[in-house]
This record gives C-alpha cells, structure tokens and sequence, in this order.
C-alpha cells in the first residue's frame, strides 16, 4: 500500500493529504477558473482545460461517470448551445513538464452515443495507465439540451444540478448533492455527504448515511417522496394543499411536525413516530433516520 503524501498545486491547492480525495475535490477551484483559456495551463502544468460542442441531437438521457471530481448540470436557455466544460488535474507530485502534458494528453472525458440506445449519450473518463484514477480530478459543468434525462455517477465527488427540465439520477461516495429548480423526477444516493433539494416538482428519492437531508418540494397529485438517513438530521417542507399519507419514524431520535393549515386525518404518533393522512392523501411522503431528528412543515 502507498502512503499518503502531502500535495500543493500552485493556485488550486493547499497542502493536504493526497489519500484525501474528499478534501481534495472540496477544494478545486471556483468556477470562474473555467473562463481561463482551454489547454495546459503554464502556470501549472499538472492542469488542462478544454471546452467543447456536444451534439445532443435526439438525445434523450444523458449518462455521465467519473471516478473522482466534480460535477455541476444545468439546462441551455432557449436556443443555446449545449457544452461540456472540463478541467483536469493530475494530483501525483514530482513529475516534470514532459510527464504531465504526456499524462494530460492521455486522460478526458469521451462522449459517445451509446451503441444499445442511440438515444443516449456515455460521457466516461478515460484515464492514462500509468495513473491511478484517484490521481485525477475532474471538474465538469454540462450543459444539457431541455427535457433531455441526466444520470450522473462520481466514485468520490459533489454533484449539483440546477435549473432543469427531465428526470435526475445521481449516485456518489463522499459528496454533497445539492438540486435545485427541476421539473422532473429525483433520485439522490450519496454517503456522509449532505442532500439539499428544493423547488422540484417530481417524485423524490434521497438517500445518504451519517448526514443531513433537507427537502423542499412541491410533488403533485400523487407524488411520492422518501428520504432516509442514518445519524443525520432530515428536515421536510411540502406546501399545505399537498394530499398524501406520511410517514416520518426516527428510531433513536426524535419526529417534529407542525401541521397546522393541512386537514389532517387517521393520526397516529408516539415518540420517534407520526403517521397520518394529509388533505385525504393520494401521494406518499416517508422519512427515516436512525439517530437523527426528523422536522415535518407546511409552506
């Protein structure tokens, strides 16, 4: 096993573990380093950019996988033009010029139709082998085409999406989700990282451990939210004209509900438990936490 070193990227990076790569994605940089010009940046040779023109023409889902990084989505305006902005940045320390820009060269991001569906694009990572894929970092921001679906798998990274019309899947290790402003359906799977998601209007699923979840929805007629956590704290906002059956059991924890403004019926709590219907039901709202608090209100 290799031991962890420390690592400082000039402009980018203090120093820190590079076994850390949860700190390491925290602390790439903001996203006004993407209007620096595309290619190898001089000033670090370890760090290339590149922007490019996607064709999305007939796409309907969107399928993007990285080892590590991060990953920010939204949707182009009107008649924009869909892209793919990218930064890599290559973390092994003591290597010369040469050796980067051969390394650089060697590692990105592909994107291709996939051969199974024609209708979806397979954005991967391809990473040069002499590198581990812990020894890259990618920083991407997608621009997607409207109502085109948006799959996002990160092995270690924070993903946002915003803004957007389509369904969104997001599966990570060791990263914040954060989603905002989308019509469509949510799943959001993450671990000792945070799930923030507000102003959705589809059914909704979020799931993390040791960490806090905070939703607030608008779900329709018959819209189904469900999150669950371990430690973590899970806080629900719905708007008071919602019809659904609720559910919120925090085992070792505690429930908190204000249910003033919804017409409440077939009500049942004990401490660490509420279950009810809310404006005669229809859809379905369930919280879990192991440990953690669990707080219920209208908006």
């Amino acid at each position: 096993m290799r031991a962890c070193s420390s690592l400082m990227i000039i402009g980018l990076f203090v120093a820190q573990s590079a076994c850390d790569t949860a700190s390491m994605v925290s602390a790439l940089p903001s996203e006004a380093a993407f209007e620096a010009p595309d290619g190898i940046d001089p000033r670090s040779p370890n760090v290339e950019r590149t922007t490019r023109l996607i064709d999305f023409d007939n796409i309907r889902t969107v399928r993007l996988e990285l080892p590590v990084g991060r990953v920010s989505v939204t949707q182009a305006p009107g008649d924009a033009r869909a892209t793919m902005q990218v930064t890599e940045i290559i973390t092994r320390e003591g290597l010369p010029v040469e050796a980067l820009t051969d390394l650089l060269n060697k590692t990105g991001l592909t994107a291709e139709r996939a051969f199974v569906d024609q209708q979806r694009l397979d954005i991967d990572a391809r990473v040069a082998a002499e590198l581990d894929d812990t020894e890259v970092l990618f920083d991407v921001r997608l621009t997607i085409p409207v109502n085109a679906n948006i799959e996002v798998l990160v092995n270690n990274g924070p993903v946002s999406v915003s803004d957007l019309t389509g369904n969104v899947e997001i599966r990570t290790d060791n990263g914040e989700v954060d989603i905002t402003s989308v019509n469509g359906n949510i799943i959001a799977q993450t671990s000792s990282r945070s799930i923030t998601i507000a102003d959705v209007t589809g059914d909704v699923l979020a799931e993390t451990t040791d960490a806090d979840i905070d939703l607030q929805l608008t779900p329709g007629a018959n819209g189904r939210i469900s999150a669950e956590t371990t430690t973590g704290a899970i806080f629900l906002m719905v708007p008071k004209t919602t019809s659904a059956s609720v559910m919120l059991i925090s085992d070792e924890g505690s429930v908190a509900a204000d249910l003033n403004g919804f017409d409440v019926t077939n009500i049942s709590t004990r401490a660490g438990f509420l279950q009810g219907n809310l404006n005669g039901g229809g859809g379905a709202i369930e919280a879990r936490s192991v440990a953690g608090e669990i707080s219920f209100l209208g908006m």
